[in-house]
């Protein structure tokens, strides 16, 4: 008989407490006992759970070309916790006419012991389910009490006792620059090449992993941007595995996110890390077939390249260089018969960033102004509360109606006639009352809590420490810029009511 021994440990505890020497000593000399010829020994250190191992796939094969008579293991789990692969280890052998033996006992076709086959393979696969979920629960109260889980820390933090701490060296400067490139408009390749370019050690380097390489990837400068633990917050918990047997993650929504605030120093503030997010959602929006915009992050071209749009075809604007300005694409692409060629020279937008930047500043500084504004915004914003709790109330007042008149009719108190009369009615006045509350509700979404004028002073503050308009700027303060046929230009800011401050302030 010429014997295969499959030797597997999955963890660093169980090397040192049963050797892969150990195990091969005891199946030698089980083998000696017997008469048998060891062949071919297949060692694993990877999880039993896996469907695609390495050393299994050897076996498989070297099975089906018939390289040896028995397969030896400890025990059916030393095969497989992955009843799919435990089945299909099965079936080879069958086909192929090759013993197993379990050296627990539990399997032997030597003797004919094979019916507990398909029960254990379920069973050691269940037992691994039940593994991996105390080790996720546990996991998950770590994370509750604002404890890092991670194996490795973000790049530019060091982790003591499961919490983040800033790293004494030039790392977390890499990370706040790498949030400023991508707000001066570099994508995610460009900015990857920037820092191989100038030897900035790459995240797998810091890491210290075994395949750790020199390069960075466009991939990596994405994760570092859609972190939020830079912002001193500790969110976790954003995807999970399948399953015991199917490693692969899938994402959970925000609401099954596990957030503790404030656990660490932040890195990056809460305002520039929203703004990248908006801008990478932005980008990702974009349609492929569109050739004014990107569907990735890239490099702008010129100061509004991907910000500025036609009000009236939707696509972006071109640069013209000997205007200095921009030009709607598809007129100038296709002509006048497309749509309107408006221009905007890039001088006069700037301007009108910087008027409102200016005006804005200037409220921020004038306490008597900024107070008047204050009380008009908390005078409007009632207004609108009031409004929508009353179309809201004679919504619902016209529901019951309707169902009483349902009632009626069902009793035989109305007939069929006035009932449909009746409903028809009630129908056209439930329609007017939808729309006058998605007007209300549009215009509060227009609006700005007064509690928030704060976060708007932020975003100004930010802005005005450039001494000039240049694309960070843009990226944090404007979301985009409609420009209609007759070239008024209507400008869309990143912080709801920016507008109707701006209108208040005349």
């Amino acid at each position: 008989m010429k014997a295969a021994i499959v030797r597997r440990v999955s963890t660093v505890k169980e090397v040192q407490e049963n050797s892969l020497q150990n195990q091969k000593d005891y199946f030698q000399d089980y083998c000696l006992a017997r008469g048998w010829d060891v062949c071919e020994i297949y060692t694993e250190s990877e999880s039993g759970t896996k469907f695609n191992r390495k050393e299994m796939n050897r076996l498989i094969a070297d099975a089906k070309a018939r390289k040896f008579d028995i397969i030896l293991a400890k025990e059916l789990s030393r095969l497989a916790r992955n009843q799919r692969l435990a089945l299909e280890i099965r079936e080879v052998i069958e086909k192929h006419h090759i013993h197993l033996v379990t050296l627990d006992g539990a399997i032997d076709t030597t003797t004919g012991n094979t019916h507990m086959f398909g029960l254990f393979a379920w069973i050691y696969e269940q037992e691994a389910q039940r593994t991996s979920e105390r080790i996720k629960m546990a996991l998950e109260t770590k994370a509750r009490k604002g404890q890092f889980k991670g194996s490795n820390p973000p790049y530019g933090y060091t982790v003591r006792e499961g919490k983040l701490f800033v790293r004494d060296d030039e790392l977390p400067g890499i990370v706040q620059r790498i949030f400023r490139r991508y707000l001066e408009g570099k994508g995610f390749d460009a900015i990857a090449r920037e820092l191989f370019e100038e030897g900035v050690p790459s995240p797998s380097m810091v890491a210290g992993k075994k395949n750790q390489s020199i390069y960075w990837n466009g991939s990596s400068v994405r994760q570092i941007l859609e972190n939020p633990h830079y912002t001193g917050d500790m969110v976790q918990g954003r995807e999970t595995t399948i399953s015991v047997t199917n490693k692969a993650r899938r994402g959970k929504s925000e609401t099954e996110f596990i957030v503790v605030k404030n656990t660490h120093e932040a890195i990056i503030s809460h305002e520039v890390f929203d703004t990248v997010q908006q801008l990478i959602a932005s980008n990702r929006r974009r349609s492929p077939d569109n050739p004014d915009v990107s569907s990735r992050p890239h490099q702008n071209v010129h100061l509004f390249t991907g910000v500025i749009f036609c009000e009236d075809c939707g696509r972006g604007f071109h640069y013209q260089k000997n205007c200095k300005g921009y030009i709607c694409g598809r007129s100038h692409k296709h002509g006048d018969k497309a749509c309107t060629k408006h221009r905007v020279r890039e001088k006069a937008l700037i301007a009108i960033i910087q008027q409102d930047l200016q005006k804005l500043a200037k409220l921020f500084d004038d306490q008597a102004c900024y107070n008047e504004v204050k009380a008009k915004l908390v005078k409007a914003r009632s207004r609108l509360e009031k409004e929508l709790n009353s179309a809201v109330n004679k919504i619902e007042n016209v529901k019951k109606l309707k169902s009483k008149a349902l009632s009626k009719y069902l009793e035989d108190a109305i007939t069929k006639s006035d009932y449909d009369d009746y409903i028809a009615n009630q129908d056209a006045e439930l329609t007017k009352l939808l729309q006058e509350k998605e007007r209300i509700e549009a215009s509060m979404s227009a609006t700005v809590d007064s509690r928030k004028l704060d976060e708007v002073k932020a975003v100004v503050a930010s802005a005005l420490a450039f001494e000039e308009i240049n694309r960070e700027v843009i990226n944090r303060f404007i979301e985009k810029i409609v420009v209609s046929k007759d070239s008024t230009v209507k400008l869309y800011y990143r912080f709801a009511g920016t507008s109707k401050i701006l209108e208040l302030l005349g």
